[in-house]
């Protein structure tokens, strides 16, 4: 709390003097102490405002803001639609493919055939493609052998 022992007179009207007793008397303090306060926070408003109209900060602030958030805005709404729409182009031409692939295949191959084939993609999906060509060797050695024991067991 700041020290007060400077003295500051007034003059107003007795209308204003007994509202401001009044106004003390109702937040339980001295009008010395009430009087102080108010003028704390008058300066600590005036000193505010006066910074922001010097440096007209809160307009400058909010209307960047604003700006950003709709360019912000925009630029979203653009990309999902225009790149959404191709991503759900190409997923569906993946999954005809695929389907197509499938249906061809499932006459010249087994079921155990298929499942491993399921199960060597499952394992690769995410995979970058460069090491799936040199593992493919590989595994698909280990799975065609599978398959043919599993078609010689048949």
């Amino acid at each position: 709390m700041t020290e007060r022992d400077t003295l500051l007179q007034i003059y107003t009207t007795e209308a204003y003097k007994e509202w401001f007793d009044q106004l003390a008397d109702e937040a339980g303090t001295s009008t010395s102490k009430y009087g102080h306060e108010v003028i704390e926070e008058h300066i600590d408003r005036e000193t505010g405002e006066n910074q922001y109209r010097r440096y007209n900060t809160d307009t400058s602030i909010d209307l960047l803001l604003e700006e950003a958030q709709r360019e912000v805005k925009e630029l979203v709404a653009e990309f999902e639609s225009g790149t959404m729409e191709e991503v759900k182009t190409i997923q569906e031409v993946r999954t005809a493919y695929t389907i197509a692939i499938w249906k061809l295949l499932q006459d010249d191959y087994s079921a155990e055939q298929r499942r491993l084939a399921l199960k060597f993609a499952g394992e690769h999906v995410g995979q970058d493609p460069g090491l799936e060509s040199r593992a493919e060797g590989d595994s698909e050695s280990d799975a065609s052998t599978a398959a043919e024991s599993a078609g010689e067991s048949a």
